[in-house]
């Protein structure tokens, strides 16, 4: 093996401890990342950053190493021969880690649960609401998940029956009625049942 052959396969090593540095330190994959200054040439995913750069520099530093052995050269014209292979492995590998880097960036999330979000939501009593405006306790499913809330409702509400939310005074409290026509009561054997179901 070659000093040319060596020398690019350094800067594939190279590229490689790159890549795991911006995997484990987030911040360095920050460095050298910039942006076209000039309006024209910026683009959405436009910005370069270190793992655009480190498949550009594995590309070029393991291909230039293939070519030169599959070639069999030495001196001046490994590196000719190293160099043109190394562009041509290295560009392709760095715009598709643009590509991924891109669409990891720019991947869509749910929107961030709010209570408010709540209303006319239906769920169950599973603990009796008292008359008086105190608090009882509803199961309703939030954000996919069940999940118990404080209740109150204009008018006692027994074990098992269905309600709507019509407000959210609190992130951990909802006001209630029963849904009209009011369905019959699970009753409480039914109750647990879907507490220890959910």
């Amino acid at each position: 093996m070659s000093a040319v052959t060596l020398a690019f396969l350094g800067l594939g090593g190279l590229s490689l401890l790159l890549l795991l540095l911006s995997l484990r330190f987030r911040r360095i994959g920050h460095i050298g990342h910039f942006r076209f200054p000039h309006r024209r040439l910026r683009t959405r995913g436009s910005a370069y950053s270190l793992p655009i750069t480190s498949g550009f520099i594995g590309g070029f530093g393991f291909g230039g190493a293939a070519a030169i052995e599959l070639a069999h050269r030495t001196g001046p014209p490994a590196v000719l021969v190293g160099c043109l292979a190394g562009l041509v492995a290295g560009v392709p590998l760095a715009w598709g880690a643009g590509r991924l880097v891109a669409a990891v960036a720019d991947m869509p999330t749910d929107a961030t649960p709010e209570s408010a979000g709540l209303i006319g939501a239906i769920g169950v009593v599973v603990s009796e609401i008292p008359p008086g405006g105190d608090l009882g306790q509803v199961r309703l499913s939030y954000a996919g998940q069940p999940m118990k809330f404080n209740a109150r409702a204009d008018d006692p509400l027994a074990l098992g029956v269905r309600v709507l939310v019509i407000g959210v005074p609190t992130p951990t409290s909802v006001l209630v009625t029963p849904l009209q026509p009011p369905l019959p009561p699970l009753g409480s054997a039914a109750v647990l049942d879907h507490e220890e179901g959910s």
